[in-house]
């Protein structure tokens, strides 16, 4: 009996890390897509649509625990400040990240 309770939590702790394992997108590539996604919402920089992004941070979080979720949220409105707040030489740097191919792959 005891054997049978060690093999099942092996199992269901393989299962788990398998499935965590294979998780679409990466913790980091969440924040690097909402950066992106502040990004895209800024009046500053001129918006653009987000509905993409908005609706893979949305399907990814919800499967993050909540320190992931809650850097989600923050470095998206810190990038969203940044934007709005940014004038010259700084908007045009933020406008070429979000033109660079990393952030596009998340918009488009």
């Amino acid at each position: 009996m005891k054997k049978i309770v060690v093999v099942a939590a092996v199992a269901v702790s393989a299962l788990a890390f398998a499935a965590q394992a294979s998780a679409a997108v990466s913790n980091l590539e969440l924040l690097q897509a909402a950066r992106c996604r502040g990004l895209a919402g800024s009046e500053t920089l001129g918006k653009l649509d987000t509905a993409k992004v908005d609706a893979l941070l949305k399907t990814e979080s919800s499967a993050r625990d909540i320190a992931v979720r809650t850097s989600i949220v923050n470095k998206m409105t810190s990038a969203q400040k940044e934007a709005d707040a940014a004038n010259g030489a700084k908007k045009e740097k933020l406008l070429a990240e979000r033109s660079s191919a990393s952030c596009t792959a998340w918009l488009n």
